[in-house]
């Protein structure tokens, strides 16, 4: 990028995000940077955008930085981000887009896995990204059923909507209420009980299969 553009170049970061369903955790994808600027420092996985590239091709480009080659379960947009002074290269614009990953790619080598609540210190102005993305997502749970079925899976427990939800939001969540919503979710059915060493067994949630089908 050189220092006389005078065009905003327009990047593409996103925040690849897979639900731990054995630590019940929400994790997000990072790499090492192997170059300037902040070489060797943790990052979203971005890319320039081509000339005439579409944002989803440039999205899966750079997941390909974490060796993700699996297509993701489901891909969205965030919003742009514009800060002047966000790239020490030169004038950018940052696409900030979501993509979620089945929970078999934690045994994925390559990407970094870290909470969205404490990947701090990143690149550029990943930081910003991650806080305002994770806003935007919790807002978009359970009311974007591509993005949540994503990332609950087929099915999943009540005790799993609670975690989600909760670290989401970063708020404590009322079993009890977070169930009736789920209730009222088309598409969406209970499916038993799963088995508990204690107390009250959580519910059990499955999506139907023609309703938001994950690819």
């Amino acid at each position: 990028m050189s220092d006389a553009s005078i065009f905003s170049v327009v990047c593409v970061d996103v925040l690849v995000l897979c639900y731990d369903t054995e630590a019940r955790e929400i994790r997000l994808g990072l790499h090492r940077r192997s170059a300037p600027p902040f070489e060797g420092e943790f990052a979203l996985p971005g890319v320039i955008v081509k000339s005439g590239e579409r944002l989803a091709h440039a999205a899966c480009r750079a997941i390909d930085k974490l060796g993700l080659s699996p297509p993701a379960r489901a891909l969205g947009q965030l919003r742009t981000f514009d800060e002047p002074s966000r790239d020490p290269r030169g004038p950018s614009l940052s696409v900030a887009m979501w993509a979620v990953y089945p929970p078999e790619t934690l045994s994925m080598p390559g990407p970094v896995w870290q909470s969205p609540s404490s990947a701090m210190g990143l690149a550029f102005d990943h930081d910003a990204i991650v806080v305002t993305g994770r806003e935007i997502l919790a807002a978009l749970c359970w009311r974007d059923l591509t993005f949540t079925r994503a990332l609950t899976g087929d099915r999943f427990t009540a005790t799993d909507a609670v975690a989600i939800t909760a670290q989401l939001t970063g708020r404590s969540v009322h079993r009890a209420n977070l169930n009736r919503e789920l209730a009222r979710l088309d598409g969406l059915h209970e499916a038993g009980l799963a088995p508990a060493a204690g107390g009250r067994p959580p519910k059990i949630w499955r999506w139907d299969e023609a309703t938001h089908a994950i690819a």
